[in-house]
């Protein structure tokens, strides 16, 4: 292995066999970075100038071991090939440096290096050609050209004015039969940067070598070096993929003369230029928590990502379990107007398709939907063996095939087989109230029913049969009478015997066994917590799941119970334990209204819930407990045909049965029928136990640069950037033409529900979009502002825009503000007038209002203060004060502004009475800060800079004018933050004592998104010292910094400084999902290493000791132990609440 630095170093390891790596690894300590080691030897050499390129050129023919390391060098503006050669056999000191041979001017600096699989050859792409060197090792080595030129426009307009180069190579991965009909010979897939790919043919025995270049086609991403193709074992069809840089990336199926076929999507939010929240109705019914009360509008993040008019798109962050739309969807019509209450589906073997059964007030009505790609509805009205006049209370299939429906007067089977009499039990004088179905292994179909009388409430249980051709059903041992009304039943097979469970409005759940063909028995009564006086703790809806213990490997069974106040609470079911079986694991608040379960129809570990029109995964990997808490993801929906799919808020839902036979197309066990509206959508749910990124886009016609969200007009204002590329009307050949481009900036009012295909941007009404047309001259569009300026209570809609003109370097650079009128008619329709133009002598960065009637901006190095006269509509003379640097940011809380600049830090001032600004306080370290966020509890500003540091900083505004802002913490990050957020958290997440209701969230332009909790002293010295014990444990950090073993798990006071009070919530995040709380009691307990005592406890009962009084100290010790109760608290901290 070679590593080559940027300049003037390349470095050779020899790596240690597979085999004795393979045994390293599987050792006890293999993983440690401290004893790990697969390098066998290692040697650095001096290159004299800059390696541009470098690789492993393949050797000739029965010369195995010989290898060759190609680097492209270059110096004093000269480029020439440097080649190291060595025996494989030998130790790598006996290394060889040869002479290399100086490249053309043309070839100076080529783009990519590609070594060819014969005879030491290699080609060298530049901008305008390719070049095919052979003969390397007998001397001056020969080469021949290729012409790249295109005289094509990009297909992606970028940022530069030159045409776009070429970013990376692939060589297909073709089965060896191919490979054998056509020895010598090269295949190489050649990728623009617009994703153009060129196939290039280079044989070793023509003239001239490439012999065949077309253009193989043309894949709508922005692509850089992320791009291969992928072994489908085919002889001449390839699969490529590549990683979108600037958007999407996909999956390309590449056929011979066909066009290429687009397969799959990969996912793409970067650059992420801004991020805003927005507290909007969401439609998918999410309830948050604001302080102590549920508000209905929670904070959704829209993020400015992509470029171009292909990809440039306003995305929506989400995550959660995404559900996969198969096919379209289907409108019911009519059929939904009725009240669709709840749905089952049911196999339909005759067609092979399926059978949705929907209920509502008034009747049941049986869909049929056919296994065809249209999924055309039909409605089945004729079938009379059933009740379809009645609403349905349950419904399912058996092991034969036959359909049950139960309603509140009768239970009627039929079968899909003909010559099979259907059973029909008409019940008088009483009414079943919950019914649910089993199927046991003995193949047999059991009944449960709550059967209302006279005297009381019954529970009854039979089976289906099949006896003479007719459909039979048999009770099963006697009725037995319930103390109350029931308002949910569940039946299950455990542990050999069946088990009945029955929730019922006295706000208790009923457990009942029986073993097959007996009665009944009362096994226990299990009481809700009755916390709440005004809580209404019934059980409307019940599902077991099964987790295996991580030991025995046994299976723990989880009744999850969806009560009426919007809560779930998970019970463990022992059925061992005869005085209480069932025991409280969690409770856990989704919403106000009641919550259904539903038992997933492919994984016994995971439900599905339903509570407040939305839908959430609830997935245990173990016993739900306070320190292993159940995952809950919110699902959501998807199309893969519109980007900007909105989810409707839920109706009812159900799933496929696993009983569905495979090739039910597109059916499949446990595909979600998600009913929304009249709309009704047939998906795949994800089976990924984490929360992943479910992003939704909104698209645009170029490149998105700042969004904000209007509440006033209940949309996002988008501000972007079109750029067109046109043939140039100079020069007559199409060798001379060149090609020119122009700019257009827009601003853009987006509904943040709507569903815009990319197609349908240019239709009229599909947005309220306005072109600039008064753009100076390099003109650049920084900012979007909306201002509300009052005179009396007749507020005025005005959109500021802040711009630079020129380079924003230079001293000749000026800027201008832009005041736009806003207007909205009783449509909905949004109109735009420019009213004013303010030219400034030095570009305007940033912009915030204060007060009803001024502007605060940021003109080249002063902060200018700016009432507007309501009167007279003019601006009033400003008042302003000069920085050292420009400003970056600037925001307003409680009167105080807040100032970000790019070499000072971050700064504060107030406003006296005369309009003067004030310097109260600033940052006295000479950060370059990109952002920041007032935390309005607390005299705290976070700071974001462009070295990836986030800090903390003290700025009390009570003491003098001028003085110094404290620095309280600083973290260093992998990215740059370039947006801070505070949002809502949800209202499922469990919140500490005392804890804050919002979360930070802070976002980088590589597309990560940060989740930011402040800690106190104490808590932050307990997260550390678990932190560095983790950091030690293999299990946990397989190749931590060998640095780490040389400072002690609990720092001196001396020793830790301000830049060091940052806990890596990912770390703690593996400790809990490796072992939580049993992990965390291994680490402690262990016995220090002998060697690095220096950095350890002595013993591990004193480590024990010190984390107790750290856990304690904080605040965080309860009942159950000290280990239990920390990791409780720190899974509520790391609960992601994006």
């Amino acid at each position: 292995m070679a590593v080559g630095g940027y300049e003037n170093r390349v470095v050779f390891y020899a790596l240690k066999s597979v085999e004795r790596m393979r045994e390293e690894m599987q050792s006890s300590e293999g993983l440690n970075a401290t004893k790990f080691a697969p390098v066998r030897e290692e040697k650095h050499l001096d290159v004299d100038g800059f390696i541009l390129k470098m690789d492993f050129l393949h050797p000739s023919k029965g010369d195995d071991y010989h290898v060759i390391l190609l680097l492209v060098v270059s110096k004093d503006q000269k480029t020439r090939l440097v080649r190291f050669e060595w025996d494989s056999r030998c130790n790598i000191d006996d290394m060889e440096q040869k002479p290399g041979q100086t490249l053309p001017h043309p070839e100076r600096l080529p783009l990519l290096l590609i070594p060819l699989t014969y005879g030491t050859a290699f080609a060298l792409v530049c901008e305008k050609q390719i070049i095919v060197y052979r003969h390397i090792l007998t001397g001056h080595a020969k080469s021949e050209n290729c012409s790249l030129e295109h005289y094509e426009p990009p297909e992606e307009p970028g940022g530069s004015k030159q045409l776009p180069i070429w970013t990376q190579w692939a060589r297909p991965m073709r089965i060896a039969e191919a490979e054998r009909a056509h020895p010598n010979v090269d295949h190489i897939y050649l990728c623009r940067e617009d994703g153009v790919v060129r196939f290039i043919d280079i044989r070793q025995d023509s003239e001239p070598m490439v012999s065949s270049l077309y253009r193989a086609g043309i894949l709508n991403a922005n692509v850089g070096t992320a791009f291969a193709t992928l072994d489908l074992g085919e002889e001449s069809n390839d699969l490529i993929v590549a990683a979108g840089e600037m958007g999407d990336g996909g999956l390309w199926y590449f056929r011979p003369r066909e066009p290429v076929d687009m397969v799959g999507t990969l996912r793409n939010w970067t650059p992420l230029r801004d991020m805003m929240g927005a507290s909007t109705p969401d439609p998918a019914g999410d309830a948050v928590r604001n302080g102590q009360t549920r508000s209905g509008k929670p904070a959704r993040l829209f993020a400015c990502s992509g470029r171009g008019p292909r990809h440039g798109v306003i995305t929506e962050i989400r995550t959660g379990t995404e559900a996969v739309q198969l096919g379209p969807a289907i409108d019911l019509g009519e059929l939904a107007e009725r009240g669709l209450a709840k749905m089952w589906t049911l196999p339909d073997r005759s067609h092979y398709g399926i059978y949705l059964m929907v209920t509502h007030p008034t009747g049941t009505e049986l869909i049929l939907l056919p296994a065809s790609d249209n999924l055309d509805p039909k409605v089945r009205s004729n079938v009379e063996e059933l009740a379809l006049d009645v609403t349905t209370i349950a419904a399912g299939s058996t092991a034969e095939g036959f359909i049950i429906q139960v309603t509140p007067s009768s239970v009627n089977a039929i079968a899909q087989e003909n010559g099979v009499l259907p059973f029909a039990s008409k019940l008088e004088d009483v009414a079943i109230t919950a019914a649910c179905f089993l199927t046991i292994p003995m193949k047999t179909t059991i009944l449960l029913t709550v059967v209302r009388k006279n005297d009381g409430f019954y529970l009854h249980h039979g089976h289906f049969g099949l006896q003479h051709g007719c459909i039979t059903f048999s009770e099963l041992g006697e009725a037995i009478q319930l103390q109350s009304e029931a308002s949910s039943v569940s039946v299950h097979w455990i542990d050999d015997r069946i088990i009945a469970f029955v929730g019922t409005v006295a706000g208790t759940l009923q457990s009942y066994t029986a073993v097959p063909g007996s009665s009944f028995e009362p096994q226990f009564e299990y009481s809700f917590e009755f916390g709440d006086p005004d809580s209404c703790l019934v059980c409307d809806s019940l599902a077991l799941l099964t987790t295996p213990r991580r030991i025995t490997e046994e299976s723990n069974y989880v009744l999850v119970c969806g009560l009426r106040n919007g809560s779930v609470d998970t019970l463990l079911y022992d059925g061992s334990n005869a005085d209480a079986p069932l025991s409280l694991c969690e409770s856990i608040e989704l919403g106000d209204t009641s919550v259904t379960v539903s038992p997933d129809a492919t994984r016994s570990n995971r439900v599905i819930v339903a509570c407040e029109q939305a839908l959430y995964t609830f997935e245990c990997l173990a016993v739900p407990s306070k320190t292993e808490p159940a995952s809950i993801n919110k699902v959501w929906l998807t199309d893969p045909a519109n980007p900007a799919f909105m989810q409707r808020p839920l109706n009812c839902f159900t799933q496929a049965s696993s009983k569905i036979p495979q090739g039910y197309s597109p059916f499949g066990a446990g595909s979600l029928f998600y009913l929304a509206g009249s709309t009704l959508v047939l998906a795949d749910l994800g089976a990924l136990p984490e929360p992943q990124m479910v992003p939704r886009r909104l698209p645009l016609n170029g490149t998105p640069t700042k969004v904000i969200y209007s509440e006033q007009l209940n949309k996002l204002v988008a501000l972007y950037t079109t750029t067109t590329v046109e043939p140039s009307s100079r020069g007559s050949t199409r060798r001379d033409r060149s090609f020119s481009r122009r700019s257009c900036p827009t601003i853009a009012f987006i509904d943040p529900d709507a569903e815009i295909l990319r197609s349908q941007l240019d239709d009229e009404g599909s947005h309220d979009h306005f072109p600039i047309a008064d753009v100076k001259h390099q003109e650049r569009f920084l900012g979007l502002l909306e201002w509300l300026p009052t005179n009396g209570d007749d507020p005025y809609r005005i959109l500021v825009v802040n711009t630079v003109i020129g380079q924003p370097a230079s001293e000749e650079a000026t800027g201008r503000l832009l005041l736009f009128a806003l207007t909205m008619d009783r449509a909905g329709k949004v109109d735009l007038n420019l009213k004013k133009g303010i030219d400034k002598d030095a570009p305007v960065w940033c912009v915030a209002p204060y007060g009803n009637t001024s502007l605060l901006y940021a003109c080249g190095d002063d902060i200018v203060l700016q009432k507007l006269d309501m009167s007279t509509k003019h601006f009033e003379a400003p008042s302003k004060i000069t920085l050292r640097c420009r400003a970056t940011h600037i925001s307003i809380s409680n009167s105080q502004v807040f100032v970000s600049t790019r070499g000072s830090g971050c700064h504060t001032f107030c406003i006296d009475d005369d309009g003067k600004l004030q310097l109260l306080c600033a940052d006295a370290s000479g950060r370059s800060d990109i952002y920041h966020l007032k935390i309005p509890s607390m005299s705290l500003v976070l700071s974001t800079d462009s070295e990836c540091r986030v800090a903390g900083l003290w700025q009390d505004a009570r003491g003098q004018l001028g003085r110094t802002a404290p620095l309280v913490f600083e973290a260093t990050l992998p990215s740059s933050i370039t947006r801070l957020r505070e949002v809502p958290k949800p209202l499922w997440q469990r919140v500490l004592p005392k804890a804050r209701p919002t979360i930070i969230v802070g976002a980088s332009e590589d597309g990560a998104v940060y989740q930011f909790t402040l800690l106190d002293e104490p808590a932050w010295r307990l997260l550390a010292f678990i932190q560095n014990i983790t950091l030690r444990d293999a299990r946990v950090c397989p190749y931590p910094s060998p640095l780490v073993h040389e400072q002690h798990i609990e720092p001196r006071d001396v020793d830790v400084k301000k830049r060091n009070r940052h806990i890596n919530g990912d770390i703690l995040d593996r400790l809990l999902r490796q072992g939580g709380a049993s992990l965390l009691d291994e680490m402690l307990a262990k016995a220090p290493d002998p060697d690095r005592m220096f950095a350890d406890y002595r013993s591990g009962d004193d480590r024990r000791r010190r984390f107790n009084e750290l856990v304690e100290a904080a605040g965080w010790a309860q009942r159950e132990g000290h280990v239990e109760s920390t990791v409780e608290k720190m899974a509520e901290m790391l609960m992601s609440a994006v």
